[in-house]
């Protein structure tokens, strides 16, 4: 199957920062749904986030219910459920914003206005997929953010019914604009 995506990325320097507007489009034939769809970037190592948003655990468009949206804090090791088997995991919906901080200095990200999903992890998403245990997931001097334009639910059909189709994450035109400050 040939797919891809066509993206537009308009860049606006800003008195305290950057504006990043993003447009995705699928192009060709796409898959029906999608687990993610965001951009993922790597900074310095990050030891402490904070966040405006849906928290204070993990939270995805099919748990967030359960979550409530607040100011919460965190280390980037406290982000992550650290489930049996290394899986999708530390995801935060609804995020109005987030300053990441480390050795290297903070970076806030800040919807504007389009709420986000953020993810932070010490390890790549290619390192969770590939990992059978979680001791296979070992922190380097590199921090992988991901923010998201959408994703999916959690919920499969594994051990249950299928995703319900309003928590799928559908192939279709997307867009999300953050801006970047120092």
């Amino acid at each position: 199957m040939q797919w891809g995506l066509v993206s537009t990325w308009r860049w606006a320097r800003l008195d305290d920062g950057v504006l990043l507007d993003l447009e995705v489009v699928p192009d060709g034939q796409f898959p029906d749904t999608l687990p993610r769809l965001g951009i993922t970037f790597e900074l310095p190592k990050v030891e402490h986030v904070e966040w405006y948003g849906a928290g204070p655990n993990e939270a995805y468009v099919d748990t967030r219910a359960a979550a409530a949206v607040g100011r919460y804090s965190a280390t980037v090791d406290e982000l992550q459920t650290p489930y049996v088997r290394p899986q999708e995991n530390g995801h935060r919906i609804d995020t109005r914003w987030a300053v990441l901080t480390g050795s290297a200095g903070s970076l806030r990200i800040e919807a504007a206005p389009d709420l986000f999903g953020l993810t932070v992890r010490n390890w790549t998403t290619a390192d969770l997929e590939n990992a059978k245990h979680t001791i296979d997931l070992t922190a380097g001097d590199t921090t992988y953010v991901t923010v998201d334009l959408a994703q999916a639910g959690i919920g499969s059909n594994a051990c249950g019914p299928d995703l319900p189709d309003k928590y799928q994450l559908h192939t279709t035109p997307r867009s999300v604009s953050v801006k970047f400050a120092g």
